[in-house]
């Protein structure tokens, strides 16, 4: 087609800026290493395991790898962890090896090898005068099994209050995934005993007196044989600043007749337990709800609304929902006036991530891939992709339920997705990932739940012992 006949479609765009992050003494960074590097994590947890036991099969092979982990938290690795985990996160920790028979190492037995695991870490850190943390060296696992000796092991330690992080030998032994792998295990280990590496910097513009709770909503299905279906809900409860403040369940029998029900008590539960739990002053709190899956239904919107209008007549609050729907695309955006080069030097004109476009009232694209402005170990700024290949956006659809007078704009809940993009406590070199963690995480519960659906005790809240329950121990 020639450019005279072409047919052009004017889209409103604009460009969210990637938000800082504060560490230590509310220090702004946008680099997670540099800013851990440099002033150290925001919050310390109050109390955590002064010992880790990393637990592997006593053969040659993972010897090795388990000795070398040991020693790079320890002492550090090269330029890509500089001087340890207790330099790094202030932490008096020491960390210890622990061999389990190879003999009784076998993934295809999930269940005796995961309790094998767990009874050696038990035997060892009864010897400790502390409580230990469980780091479990095994081989990868598919994450489409539904046994597997990744959640048996989680399972096991997570319901005897135990902290855990699970490594696999195909990472830690080779040493181009290994340098890049060591600083992340620490940031997840140093989440798992309670503290906190960095919040958000820039945050959500509230309106004075009033805030804002982030609650990202997840459902999966879960079988639990004898051809028993279960939905299970999960809601995770952020602050504007990114802090995670709690996590619930709940599950029902596999009909599509009781998810608005779930969706109402989750939202109910939530609020209601964030506010038992912590002082929140103020006259109104906007729950901005990031949600990805089918579309909302009109009996779900009611629930929404019940869910909301019961907690101003428990509290005295008002509570105004926000429902923004997160899904994959199938759009691929390209910036001719942005050569934004890879590490090899090639152009890849991909545009900012931030950048925002309308489509229609309440339907956005959001690119969380593409060109970003990373901070290196010195502290210098510059600009690349974070992603390979061609990524696309992601939509963000918000719904406005009938009947309420809202204060947000669009633009406002579109940045609660992308500000909760930068809250990943998983990675370190990639400033922002693809989904929010309201949305990843949810996912990840998805992963390991069954093991908790499957016992007998059907209500997933009353297994995650309150000591765990109050770390992300899932990431």
């Amino acid at each position: 087609m020639n450019d005279e006949n072409a047919q052009y479609i004017l889209l409103e765009a604009r460009r969210i800026r990637i938000p800082m992050l504060a560490f230590r003494g509310e220090q702004p960074a946008l680099s997670v290493y540099y800013g851990l590097v440099r002033f150290g994590p925001y919050e310390l947890p109050v109390s955590y395991p002064k010992t880790i036991l990393i637990v592997y099969p006593n053969k040659s092979e993972f010897r090795e790898v388990a000795k070398r982990v040991k020693e790079a938290l320890e002492n550090g690795y090269k330029g890509y962890f500089p001087e340890g985990f207790a330099s790094i996160f202030d932490l008096n920790v020491e960390f210890d090896l622990v061999a389990i028979n190879p003999n009784k190492y076998t993934i295809l037995d999930p269940q005796n090898t995961a309790l094998e695991y767990y009874e050696r870490f038990s035997e060892v850190s009864k010897t400790k005068n502390n409580d230990c943390f469980l780091m479990a060296l095994i081989n990868k696992v598919p994450q489409s099994l539904h046994e597997s000796l990744y959640t048996e092991i989680k399972f096991l330690s997570t319901k005897n209050n135990v902290p855990s992080q699970i490594i696999t030998y195909e990472v830690f032994s080779d040493e181009g995934l290994f340098k890049w792998s060591i600083f992340p295990l620490a940031l997840q280990i140093f989440v798992k005993m309670g503290g906190t590496p960095f919040l958000l910097y820039n945050r959500l513009r509230i309106p004075e007196e009033e805030t804002a709770l982030i609650i990202g909503i997840g459902l999966s299905r879960i079988s639990l044989g004898l051809k028993e279906i279960r939905y299970v809900g999960f809601a995770l409860a952020f602050e504007p600043n990114g802090k995670w403040r709690l996590i619930r369940w709940s599950q029902q029998p596999y009909d599509r007749k009781n998810l608005p029900y779930m969706f109402e008590k989750l939202i109910r539960d939530v609020i209601d337990e964030v506010l038992r739990k912590y002082a929140v002053s103020t006259k109104r709190i906007h729950v901005i709800i990031h949600y990805s899956g089918k579309n909302i239904s009109v009996a779900e919107e009611v629930n929404i609304k019940a869910a909301c209008e019961q907690i101003k007549e428990m509290k005295g609050l008002e509570v105004m929902p926000y429902v923004v729907k997160i899904n994959d695309s199938m759009y691929r955006l390209y910036d001719e006036a942005n050569p934004c080069p890879d590490s090899s030097g090639l152009n890849t004109f991909l545009p900012w991530v931030g950048t925002t476009i309308k489509l229609k009232d309440d339907l956005y694209m959001l690119q969380t891939t593409g060109c970003v402005k990373v901070q290196t170990s010195c502290g210098a700024m510059r600009s690349r992709p974070n992603a390979f290949g061609s990524p696309s956006p992601i939509l963000v659809s918000i719904k406005r339920l009938s009947g309420i007078q809202y204060e947000l704009r669009d633009l406002d809940l579109v940045k609660s997705v992308l500000y909760m993009c930068r809250m990943n406590y998983v990675s370190v070199n990639n400033p922002v990932s693809r989904l929010p963690i309201t949305v990843k995480y949810s996912r990840r519960l998805a992963y390991i739940t069954s093991k908790f659906a499957a016992s007998k005790n059907i209500d997933i809240n009353a297994i995650v012992p309150q000591k765990i329950a109050r770390t992300l121990w899932f990431v």
